[in-house]
């Protein structure tokens, strides 16, 4: 069923119970008690390299990027990461050769109005910030 923001309630931010104030889903949130299962490196015990956890494969290197290991599931057949791989004309790369998301050129959605990436721009996260007092 669909809210009125053309959501599934659940997965609305506005009308969900499941978010809380820090806008994150309740059972994600770190700031609320979410712990995931951590090793003593404080990484997630399945990616932690220092502990060997099950995701790390004999070289060293997440199994799911691994070429040496006969190719992960990330790995496409021209021994590329998928999503970056330029001779598959993946849709993650735009005719600028770039990820489509961080094109300046293409209005990726990574870029901010300033022009710049949004995980980098000090203008947006200042709004962002003053924005989060606001609601």
């Amino acid at each position: 069923m669909l809210c009125e923001h053309n959501r599934r309630k659940s997965d609305c931010k506005y009308c969900g119970l499941s978010f809380c104030q820090h806008n994150r889903k309740r059972i994600r949130c770190y700031e609320c008690g979410f712990q995931p299962k951590r090793c003593p490196h404080n990484r997630q015990k399945q990616y932690c390299y220092d502990c060997k956890g099950s995701q790390i494969c004999k070289h060293n290197r997440r199994k799911a990027i691994c070429k040496e290991c006969g190719g992960g599931s990330q790995i496409c057949p021209h021994n590329h990461i998928k999503s970056r791989c330029k001779e598959c004309y993946n849709a993650e790369i735009c005719n600028h050769n770039r990820r489509r998301s961080r094109c300046k050129e293409c209005k990726g959605v990574e870029i901010c109005p300033h022009n710049k990436q949004k995980c980098k721009c000090k203008e947006c996260k200042i709004n962002k910030y003053i924005n989060s007092f606001l609601l």
